[in-house]
């Protein structure tokens, strides 16, 4: 198996590992601002993917939901609800409130009888968020492909 591992204090190179990492966040948010709106909406969006979804990446996913193009069935999920979003994001519960009410207007989100939170039936199987995964992807790569450049990852086999 190939892996990609940091160096140690990034291979002597630390300042310039400081200063990609940093570019590499603000671009991941301007795409996520780009989708979301705004910063504080799309802080909100990645709390919600990031507290129903977390479960998923430990495995046990069945082959056929591994693709965005189908939808999770709601029991798949984790229970996401303001509280949980306030903390993800440092929001105090009513700026956290305010925030998922406008994506719930916008119709991103959606609250259910029992207070959680998703998103609505069909919003990640929009092209639009194909398309932002593939922005996300291309330039993590650019990053790590810089990184191993100046030293500071390395491929490794295990």
């Amino acid at each position: 198996m190939i892996r990609i591992q940091a160096q140690p204090q990034a291979g002597g190179e630390s300042r310039l590992a400081g200063i990609q990492m940093a570019m590499l966040t603000l671009r991941c948010m301007e795409h996520y601002r780009k989708v979301a709106g705004d910063h504080d909406s799309a802080l909100i969006l990645l709390a919600v993917v990031a507290i129903s979804s977390e479960r998923l990446t430990r495995g046990g996913l069945e082959e056929g939901l591994r693709s965005l193009d189908a939808p999770l069935p709601p029991d798949q999920m984790g229970t996401c609800n303001v509280s949980s979003i306030a903390v993800a994001t440092g929001f105090n519960r009513e700026t956290a409130r305010r925030h998922v009410n406008r994506l719930i207007e916008r119709d991103v989100l959606q609250k259910g009888p029992d207070g959680t939170i998703q998103f609505t039936a069909g919003y990640m199987q929009s092209g639009q968020i194909a398309e932002l995964l593939q922005l996300q992807l291309d330039t993590l790569g650019r990053s790590v492909t810089e990184f191993l450049r100046m030293g500071a990852m390395v491929i490794t086999e295990e």
